[in-house]
């Protein structure tokens, strides 16, 4: 999977390349969550991680543009066991993180409204995590491998994301601020007969090069 990664970037930066007329790079964190249409709701709660994402602006025009991206994007969520003690009362809470690597890449068609320097969008398009590794671990500090666990079925998985940002012009460099919504379509695994998709926002910034 991961040779089959590479191969993607390398084709997709050759491409990328040759349309571009803004290369950027963007980063922050993302909160991801699982939902499921059963009633385990497994790993239902906030897993924090990180997205960094190698882009491009291109097609530009007044007042559309088309973004695209192609990086890291972790995925996942939390869960809560409850544990008890000999009495049967509640005595702790064991906190169940489960990560998914992905390798991430999304296209957005973006409407853009100009005021001076600065221009705020409104995007969507479809994006498409390949997934590169997956691990549990808990507030224990113990870590487990995923390999063997059939929760983490390594699917590819296809959605939409969804953006609103702000961006500010200087006159060779870019600096921007993002907040998306990215929920999966396509569900990510089967475990005790449950389906379960990601839905995730990031929070990030770019830096932006225009050609």
């Amino acid at each position: 999977m991961k040779r089959i990664s590479l191969s993607i970037v390398g084709v997709l930066l050759t491409v990328m390349s040759t349309v571009a007329q803004v290369i950027k790079l963007d980063a922050g964190a993302a909160f991801s969550s699982m939902q499921d249409d059963t009633p385990l709701h497994q790993f239902t709660g906030n897993n924090t991680g990180f997205s960094a994402l190698l882009g491009i602006d291109w097609l530009e025009h007044e007042y559309f543009y088309l973004s695209s991206q192609v990086g890291y994007m972790a995925t996942g969520g939390t869960d809560h066991i409850y544990l008890t003690n000999e009495q049967g009362v509640h005595s702790d809470i064991l906190d169940w993180h489960m990560r998914r690597d992905n390798f991430h890449i999304n296209t957005t068609f973006r409407a853009r409204v100009p005021f001076g320097r600065f221009h705020a969008y409104i995007g969507v398009g479809p994006k498409l995590d390949i997934p590169l590794n997956a691990r549990m671990s808990d507030n224990l500090n113990m870590e487990y491998a995923s390999a063997d666990v059939p929760f983490f079925q390594r699917d590819v998985m296809f959605g939409v994301k969804t953006e609103l940002g702000l961006v500010y012009d200087f006159e060779y460099i870019s600096l921007g601020v993002n907040f998306s919504f990215l929920p999966d379509i396509t569900r990510q695994a089967s475990y005790l007969n449950q389906t379960t998709r990601n839905n995730t926002f990031t929070l990030g910034v770019s830096l932006g090069y225009m050609l």
